[in-house]
């Protein structure tokens, strides 16, 4: 009733009466089932066994419907119902099972079980009826559309013909006879030869004579097809517009004809008669309807004659004989040339899409019981499960939920005093379930876990927090005592684990929140602020424990809130690029540019130095370097003079481990025209602790002739022996060692020495970071060594970038 109220469609329910019923008897044998005892296990079996066999049959009758020829009756005529039935009987078949053979399942809440069944069961078997109401409802807009572009082809079809007749009656209008027969003798050669439909041009005089005509409509009046006085009234209307009609008499033929009429008066004002017979066969592009054929559509010419406009189907003249050939159609009206309506009627003559999506649909009920099932078989009352539900299956700590409920239970019966909050995280622990994978990392968190155990008293509230981290609540302790219990914590579980055939180093760190009173207890709030001091502790190197104050949470805010902003710059495009010149001392020549990201965020410039490692933590700086990469494309694209030099952007790590990264970068410089020789792809040195999976990558870009720079040299890991084998073609040195270059001092030693060596090995060299007119001097005199720096320009907006260009040049 309410899907027939509310979303009904024409074609097909997907509740059906017949549905309704089988439900209706379903709950009827599940209300017996339920007050049976079924203590005798061989009727069990054998109800059991029928059930399933019944379900078995329905269900495969349901899968397999194409491919069986088997009428299953009423449940037979609609997909939804079959489905459904098939759900019904397992259901019986279930409850018979349940009842017989799990009798010692003790569920507690019970209105808690039967509340969130029935959720589950709404759920599911709503998004089951609107799946299958969006399928019926695109079957029906399908047959509907079959209808529309019938009606539409019928109507241009109709009006190509009255034009070809118009066109005709305009020519032979008001001539003598004799030119009017020669002009339709050669109209309708040209017209029949041009059109298809047009069976042939009849000719007749005001008392509807024959006068001419070819073979088929010479034969057509022969055979008395314009006799009929209804058909001779209507040739007879004086009527000056073209007018069509169909011919009664020959729609139930192989060939029903469709009759445009045009009165003619000639010069001597005799009477004539036009009449072009078409084959209403021809009316409509079939070919085109091709990809509806899954309908059958008649189109009602008359109260007992369906024409069809399908190839395979022939007109029917008894509705009832057709409509029982289907199970589901629609019917619709159709405008003709804004003079008549028709009937049109759609059957579905093919269900093996709807077949498909039905089996699909089914899914989600099976999907929804399944749930239902397993929820109820486990919901036992067991302290088996009470224990897993409240701990750590690996370590048997008290989860972070259970934590919580524990400190509020020992809170209510008395009150505590300098209460803390530890977390203790151990160091590097992600590197080792890497590399050796998570059975012998469980096992060295289960034995932290008892080191912890072992080196904290019982009236401590411990809890396995996320990943490899573990959550301590102290009590009635100050922070001095806190801090020494927690150092001689990390000590211990700094101490070699034996796992295995290995012997495992590690460090812990700790971050701490102590509250004087326990009314400041807020569990979220408690873990955050812990949580931040476990962070600073990390930064500081780890292997040590760190207390939470205030500063630390501004420091967080404003990390949080830098990370907020920038993922509203990068939704809004806001990021811009600033370029600075890379000069050739050799000729004083401008060779290239840095392409620099830069952010102006509430009318305030952010240091990349504080958005950037914030963007790499959070996985932003994937879209920060898509954002940058495509501004510099666009620039390059627009401006000529930065095609003629080498562009250099900055790529981060998370960026080129990506898969494809090397076939999307070549695509893109490909799609923009810009030569890969003039593109250089800059990683910081300190991106090469993770060498290993980008070195690879970084040799590829070079064998497809783009250049690899290696920016801030001499600030990472990297040692000069290391230099042979880089993958980079061009070393920045970082503008650490031109601070105090300018003289001869040990530091112009050290530059100069990484400079012979890059030269020895074959590598590009730019200074960055010069600003000395006497270092200048004293660089000079190497060959082809480039300059970055102040000295020359800062980085600039694309537009002065230009302009600075330009004047170089000049």
């Amino acid at each position: 009733m309410a899907e027939s109220t509310f979303s009904g469609y024409e074609l097909m329910k997907v509740i059906s009466p017949v549905t309704a019923i089988a439900s209706l008897l379903i709950a009827v044998a599940l209300a017996t089932i339920k007050k049976l005892s079924l203590n005798k296990k061989k009727y069990c079996i054998l109800i059991a066994i029928v059930t399933a066999l019944c379900f078995l049959f329905i269900q495969f009758s349901f899968l397999f419907h194409m491919k069986v020829n088997l009428d299953l009756g009423r449940l037979d005529n609609n997909p939804f119902t079959l489905s459904l039935c098939a759900i019904f009987i397992f259901t019986c078949f279930s409850a018979i099972t349940i009842k017989a053979f799990h009798k010692n399942i003790q569920i507690n809440e019970m209105k808690k079980i039967k509340l969130v069944v029935f959720i589950v069961v709404l759920i599911g078997s709503t998004v089951w009826h609107q799946s299958s109401l969006n399928l019926v409802k695109t079957q029906d807009t399908n047959a509907r559309e079959k209808i529309h572009l019938m009606e539409t082809m019928i109507n241009r079809s109709l009006i190509s013909q009255k034009k070809a007749l118009a066109r005709i009656k305009s020519r032979v209008e008001k001539v003598r006879f004799e030119d009017f027969m020669r002009l339709i003798n050669i109209d309708s050669k040209n017209y029949i030869s041009d059109y298809n439909i047009i069976k042939g041009i009849l000719v007749l005089d005001s008392e509807l004579n024959y006068i001419s005509g070819d073979n088929f409509s010479s034969s057509f009046y022969l055979n008395g097809m314009l006799d009929k006085p209804t058909i001779r009234s209507w040739i007879k209307r004086d009527v000056e517009e073209v007018q069509f009609a169909a011919n009664s008499l020959t729609l139930d033929s192989d060939i029903p004809i469709l009759m445009f009429l045009a009165s003619i008066k000639l010069a001597d004002q005799s009477h004539f008669y036009i009449v072009n017979l078409l084959d209403m066969n021809l009316l409509l592009e079939k070919s085109y309807l091709k990809y509806l054929s899954q309908y059958d559509t008649y189109l009602e010419l008359t109260p007992n004659i369906y024409f069809s406009i399908d190839y395979k189907n022939e007109t029917q003249v008894d509705l009832n004989n057709l409509t029982s050939r289907y199970n589901h159609f629609i019917t619709e009206k159709i405008n003709v040339m804004d003079l008549v309506e028709h009937n049109v009627y759609t059957f579905i003559n093919d269900y093996k899409a709807i077949h498909i999506d039905t089996i699909i649909e089914q899914l989600i009920l099976w999907l929804t019981f399944l749930f239902t099932f397993i929820f109820v078989l486990v919901a036992d009352s067991s302290r088996v499960l009470e224990f897993k539900e409240r701990h750590d299956e690996l370590t048997g700590l008290l989860r972070l939920k259970a934590l919580e409920e524990e400190f509020l239970k020992l809170w209510s019966v008395r009150g505590y005093s300098d209460f803390s909050v530890v977390i203790i995280k151990l160091d590097f622990f992600e590197e080792i379930h890497n590399s050796l994978g998570y059975e012998t990392s469980d096992k060295i968190l289960k034995k932290a876990s008892e080191k912890i155990s072992k080196n904290i008293d019982n009236q401590v509230l411990i809890s396995k927090g996320i990943n490899d981290s573990f959550v301590l609540y102290f009590t009635n302790t100050s922070p001095a005592t806190l801090e020494q219990k927690i150092e001689a914590l990390i000590v211990d579980l700094s101490k070699a684990y034996c796992i295995d055939t290995f012997e495992f180093n590690l460090t812990a760190s700790a971050g701490v929140v102590h509250y004087q009173t326990s009314e400041l207890f807020d569990f979220k709030l408690n873990l955050q602020q812990a949580n931040i001091a476990l962070e600073k502790s990390i930064d500081l190197g780890g292997n040590q424990v760190h207390f939470y104050h205030q500063s630390m949470d501004d420091k967080h805010n404003e990390i949080v809130t830098i990370r907020n902003n920038l993922h509203i710059a990068l939704k809004n495009n806001e990021l811009e690029v600033f370029y600075q010149p890379i000069h050739n001392l050799n000729g004083n020549q401008i060779i290239g540019v840095e392409a620099l990201v830069r952010w102006s965020c509430n009318d305030e410039w952010i240091s990349p130095a504080k958005f950037i490692p914030v963007a790499e933590t959070t996985g932003q700086i994937v879209q920060v370097g898509k954002q940058v990469l495509d501004k510099v494309l666009h620039d390059i694209k627009k401006y000529s003079q930065l095609q003629n030099i080498t562009v250099a952007v900055n790529f981060s790590t998370k960026q080129i481990i990506k898969d494809n990264f090397l076939i999307d970068l070549l695509y893109l410089l490909t799609q923009n025209n810009i030569t890969y020789n003039n593109f250089t792809v800059e990683v910081t040195e300190s991106s090469f602790q993770e060498k290993t999976s980008i070195e690879k990558t970084l040799r590829e870009l070079i064998n497809s002739g783009l250049n690899v720079a290696i920016d801030d040299f001499g600030t990472g890991f990297s040692s000069l022996s290391y230099l042979a084998n880089q993958p980079a073609n061009i070393i920045k040195i970082d503008r650490e060692f031109t601070l105090g270059a300018y003289k001869d001092t040990k530091e112009r030693k050290l530059l100069d020495t990484i400079i012979k060596v890059c030269y020895d090995l074959g590598k590009k060299v730019v200074v960055e970071g010069v600003e000395d007119e006497k270092l200048i001097t004293h660089l000079s005199r190497y060959k082809d060594i480039r300059i970055q720096g102040y000295f020359f320009s800062k980085p600039l907006p694309v537009d002065q970038l230009i302009e600075y260009i330009r004047d170089a040049q000049y």
